[in-house]
């Protein structure tokens, strides 16, 4: 029998051949999670939030101010209703994500010196939903407000233009969004979302293709045919999917520059870099996983929770500085959470590649941790005790 490194390749590719399933895993499934989330988020940022209007007062002020509210992109007025239970109804409903309730004699008290209250209630089931509508209602009725108190200051006081703003804004907010300036749901959603279902499949297909060796007795033709070098077994068995994964990785970038239009301030070579750490990480936790555990539905079972729980913990959706110590060690235990940092600190900020070193360092000891287990594995493709469990 032929052995070594070109023989375990050649054996792996034939295994790939055999099973439509490693297509599904390998091909199929990836780039189709990369159109689903793409398309799903392509529009970027989430506007035209249905709102319903009660509007007591019905004079041009009230007009104007629901003019000036429905220009903003988030809120589409929807429904006009003749009471707040009515508005309320339809929140509960969800066929509105909030009412905004103008009471009567709002222009009357507004130029006789009286503070009138417009109220908002919005439901905040949906946080984006919530916040994108209550945060745009307020700030236009905000910037109404102080139109409305400039224009009363020139004409009550004689003041001047310059000395009226001073007055109604005494403290100025320059505020710029960096990284991100234009709130778009693209640049941090699916930059993660692609890289995580990529690192699913990685981990699935690692523990899959270990462990049906284990599953299916063939793991001692396997190290023979390895010429009974553990890493030799390793090296052929993975490399096929590494490439594959590799392939697909980069093309994820592609993606994300070119169809998303994500940011890249930073080193293109340090990112692709990057990229080829990432996917070897998640192929060494595979290997890892197989090594603790040698029956293949664990295997999954544990991988599956592993990977599943990388986004939540990589500090994209809840910012990391805000977690309990405890949890915030937990998130240092996911190759994602590093790839990550490097991706932020070079496409996002732009920043030299001093500021990842250490999450490189850190993807790195991810991709060594197998080698601490060869004599396990070892073991586990040469006794027949491992063999044959699902």
């Amino acid at each position: 029998m032929e052995t070594g490194l070109k023989a375990v390749i050649s054996r792996e590719i034939k295994r790939i051949k055999s099973d439509s399933i490693y297509i599904w895993l390998l091909v199929i499934l990836p780039l189709f999670t990369f159109v689903l989330f793409t398309t799903m988020f392509s529009k970027g940022k989430a506007d035209d939030f249905s709102v319903a209007i009660f509007d007591a007062d019905n004079s041009q002020l009230s007009r104007t101010i629901v003019s000036y509210i429905e220009a903003t992109p988030e809120v589409e007025f929807t429904h006009k209703v003749s009471s707040l239970e009515e508005g309320k109804h339809l929140i509960e409903k969800g066929d509105v994500y909030a009412v905004l309730s103008i009471p009567k004699g709002l222009e009357n008290g507004v130029y006789s010196g009286i503070t009138p209250k417009m109220v908002l209630f919005y439901s905040n089931n949906n946080l984006s939903a919530g916040s994108g509508v209550s945060v745009a209602i307020i700030k236009t009725i905000k910037t109404i407000s102080a139109g409305i108190n400039l224009q009363k200051r020139m004409a009550q006081n004689k003041e001047m233009y310059n000395q009226a703003l001073n007055n109604v804004q005494p403290i100025r907010i320059a505020a710029h969004a960096l990284n991100n300036p234009f709130i778009n749901y693209s640049y941090y959603l699916v930059t993660g979302l692609l890289p995580v279902m990529l690192l699913m499949f990685i981990l699935s297909t690692t523990i899959y293709v270990v462990g049906s060796e284990l599953k299916y007795s063939t793991a001692n033709n396997w190290y023979k045919t390895a010429g009974d070098s553990i890493i030799v077994a390793l090296t052929g068995k993975l490399l096929p999917y590494s490439i594959i994964f590799i392939i697909e990785a980069f093309f994820m970038n592609i993606i994300l520059f070119s169809i998303v239009k994500a940011p890249q301030n930073g080193s293109l070579l340090v990112l692709f870099i990057a990229t080829v750490f990432f996917v070897y990480a998640y192929m060494a936790m595979g290997v890892f996983i197989i090594s603790v555990l040698p029956n293949m539905r664990l295997a999954l079972s544990l991988g599956a929770a592993y990977a599943s729980l990388a986004f939540s913990f990589a500090g994209l959706t809840y910012p990391l500085i805000a977690m309990y110590d405890s949890m915030r060690a937990f998130a240092h235990i996911f190759p994602f959470t590093y790839y990550m940092q490097i991706y932020i600190n070079e496409a996002m900020r732009g920043l030299n590649l001093r500021y990842s070193l250490i999450p490189f360092l850190a993807l790195s000891i991810f991709i060594s941790l197998p080698f601490f287990l060869i004599p396990r594995l070892r073991a586990f493709l040469t006794k027949d005790k491992y063999w044959g469990k699902s």
